[in-house]
Formats: structure tokens, C-alpha cells, sequence
């Protein structure tokens, strides 16, 4: 956690701003939590943490709590802050007062008209109390990147360790269906027989994965249950979202894949074309975020996502892309770094040595939807595409 801090207050001094003031209260920002490593039990009033761009943390936090973090710290084996108490609102204002003191910028959990769901963690009022001190908030979503989000090489080894045991089960799934097509195999029958090799392959996720035939792929989000789930039949086509993480290493790194099939040899032509629009819109969006990093240009998260999205809207397909490009990749699959997204928000964010990420075109048209997901590794100076990339339409023996 020194290094998250001193991370922090490296971006802060090179960024100009005064210092990085973290606020939670039960759980509504977990960035709080990720910055101290660590996660205090039983604290129930309001605390805040202030990074400066220069010198020592401080946690302030109610009389009542503030065991509760000296606890975190013996637990940690590192004094992350020091500690000072309140009591009162009257007490709280004149500590943060006196903590901001001297600044003219501060970055905060903020992200201007809500544009960015996954910065804004801190309420309108905290926003409007700092403020009320003469302090400028600035949103931290560029901070909280390079402090927090940026993987170590042991967590790249993670993911993909993860990758490539996600791309060997996809392919058992497709042969677990070849095999056993005649015995009215369903969506869910499936979708256990996945989460079965996750255990057996060392991966763990909280939920998914997605297993989807026919009209059921044409919803980005479907996940099979017990009862209602289709029936794989010979002419179908399927959709296989599924993503995990190494178990067993609390800090590892999701990746995250999709995969599409046809049960037969002879998707129809409006399958082919679908699946055409997708992979060029995929490839057209990798195509630019290599092209911009290995050059050592600027490239924002919207700036891949509109790419992607031209090429399908040229193939008359634009209306039925209806989600972002893609997503950050971290210790949960949706992560707090920058998005690949023009669509859902305008992620001004670059994307920057160290991060993950999700490149995902999909086309839904109500009979079926083909979403193609590859993970990308941004490093110093280059790309690294760290998933297979589907490049045809699986075909499943049947």
C-alpha cells in the first residue's frame, strides 16, 4: 500500500493537484478500501482519507471507529495513516479544514455530470462541503487509475494464466455439445458444465458465465437458470461470455472472453455477415490502440470505441451495437480504470502502461447477437493481445 500512495502522489505532483481526498461511508466507495488494501470491520460513521502530493497520509474518522483502523493496521502489518479522531459534524469540518489547508486543488471521487459511473463514488453534498472551504475538486478518475488500477507483473502472469484456461474451456464446452447433442443438453446444463472445469482448472468468478442460444444471445447480459433454459439443437447458434480469475491469489487479475458457434456446417448468410461487421470492428479498434502506443500517441477510451463503432455502423449494423467497446480488467471483471466508451459515457481517460482491457463488439438483431471479446494488455510501448482472437464462426459438429 506505500507503493499505491506513493503512486498516487507521484501522478498528483506531475498533475499539478494538491492532494487526493477519499470519502466513504458503509461501502459506496470502494476505491477507499482498495488505496488502504484492506477493508476495517464495524465502521459506521463516515471517514475520510487525504493523500497530499507531498507527505503522510491522514484517516480521519469518528471517536467511535477509529480503533477499528489501528486494528486494520496491525492487520496489514503497516501504519497506512495516521489516524485522527472526530466527534462532532462541528469537529469534522474544522479537521478537514485544517487537513486541506493551503490547497487549491484537490481530486475527489467526482466525475463531472455523472459522466463516468465508476469515478463517481462520492455524494453531491461531500462535493459541496469541500468546496465550501475554497478548495477546487477535481475528478480523481485519472489518479485513482495510475495509483490503483495498474497491474504488477506478477498479476499479468495472473491473467494469463486465467486467459488461457478460459480459451481451453470454451473449446471443451463446444466439444462437451458435439458430444452430447442428442440428450437435450441445455443452456444451463452447460453452463455447469463450465463452472465445473473453472474449479477443476484453478479459476473462480462471482458469477456467470453467460451461455446463450438463438433469440437468448441477442441479450448482451443473459445467464442460463435451471428452468427455462433452451435446448442446444442442431441449426442453432450459441454465445459463450465467460470470465475468471486464479484462485487462490487474492490480488490476480481477471480475463475475460466470447466466443459464438453454430451447431452444423452451415450458418446462414446473415450469420456470416454478422460475424464479419463484429471481428472488423474488433480488429479495426485494436488496429488503432496499437497503432497509438507503439507510436507513443495519446489515445483516450472513446477514441477505440467510436472506431469500432464506425466500421459496424458502415456495415449497417450501427443501430444494434448497443453497449460500449469495453471494459477495464482488474481484481473484478468491471474495473475502475479507463472504458473503451463513446456510447454509455465519453471516457476521456488514456489508456496507459499497465492496464487491462476488453475489446467487445457485439451486433444484437433479436433472432441472434454475435459479441466477440478479446483482453488487451497495454504495455510500455506495446500492445500485447492476451486472449485468442476467434477469426470464424465455431462450427460444432453435430
Amino acid at each position: 500500500m506505500t507503493q499505491t500512495i506513493e503512486s498516487a502522489q507521484e501522478y498528483l505532483r506531475g498533475a499539478q493537484i494538491d492532494g487526493w481526498l477519499l470519502r466513504d461511508y458503509f461501502d459506496a466507495n470502494p476505491i477507499f478500501w482498495n488505496v488502504l488494501g484492506g477493508h476495517a470491520n464495524n465502521v459506521t460513521r463516515p471517514c475520510w482519507l487525504f493523500i497530499p502530493a507531498d507527505g503522510d497520509p491522514t484517516l480521519l474518522a469518528h471517536g467511535v471507529d477509529a480503533g477499528r483502523f489501528s486494528e486494520l493496521w496491525v492487520e496489514l502489518g503497516n501504519e497506512i495513516a495516521t489516524v485522527t479522531p472526530y466527534s462532532s459534524r462541528a469537529s469534522l469540518v474544522s479537521e478537514l479544514t485544517s487537513l486541506l489547508s493551503g490547497s487549491s486543488s484537490i481530486a475527489m471521487e467526482y466525475s463531472p455530470e455523472g459522466a463516468l459511473p465508476r469515478v463517481g463514488r462520492t455524494d453531491a453534498g461531500s462535493i459541496e462541503l469541500i468546496r465550501s472551504l475554497g478548495v477546487e475538486v477535481v475528478s480523481s478518475g485519472n489518479v485513482l487509475q495510475h495509483a490503483t488500477e495498474r497491474w504488477s507483473p506478477e498479476q499479468l502472469d495472473s491473467h494469463r494464466y486465467a486467459a488461457e484456461r478460459l480459451t481451453r474451456i470454451v473449446h471443451n464446452a463446444f466439444d462437451f455439445v458435439s458430444e452430447n447433442i442428442n440428450w437435450k443438453l441445455t443452456e444451463h446444463d452447460l453452463a455447469e458444465f463450465i463452472r465445473g472445469r473453472f474449479d477443476r482448472l484453478g479459476l473462480t468468478t462471482t458469477d456467470g458465465p453467460a451461455v446463450a442460444v438463438n433469440a437468448h444471445s441477442s441479450d448482451p447480459h443473459y445467464e442460463p437458470q435451471p428452468t427455462g433454459s433452451a435446448v442446444l439443437r442442431r441449426g442453432s447458434w450459441l454465445l459463450i461470455d465467460l470470465w475468471a480469475r486464479k484462485k487462490d491469489m487474492p490480488d490476480s487479475m481477471y480475463a475475460d472472453i466470447t466466443w459464438t458457434a453454430f451447431l452444423g456446417d452451415s450458418p446462414s448468410d446473415e450469420h456470416r455477415r454478422v460475424f464479419d461487421a463484429v471481428i472488423s470492428g474488433r480488429d479495426a479498434a485494436v488496429e488503432l490502440i496499437t497503432s497509438r502506443i507503439t507510436s507513443g500517441d495519446p489515445i483516450e477510451g472513446w477514441e477505440a470505441d467510436r472506431r469500432a463503432r464506425d466500421v459496424i455502423s458502415a456495415a449497417g449494423y450501427g443501430d444494434e451495437f448497443i453497449h460500449r467497446l469495453g471494459h477495464s480488467l482488474g481484481q473484478t471483471v468491471h474495473s475502475n480504470a479507463v472504458n473503451l466508451d463513446d456510447w454509455e459515457t465519453h471516457d476521456t481517460r488514456n489508456l496507459v502502461p499497465g492496464l487491462g482491457v476488453t475489446v467487445e463488439p457485439g451486433i444484437y438483431i433479436g433472432d441472434f447477437g454475435v459479441r466477440s471479446e478479446i483482453d488487451l494488455y497495454i504495455g510500455d510501448g506495446t500492445v500485447e493481445i492476451t486472449t485468442d482472437p476467434q477469426t470464424e464462426i465455431y462450427l460444432i459438429g453435430v
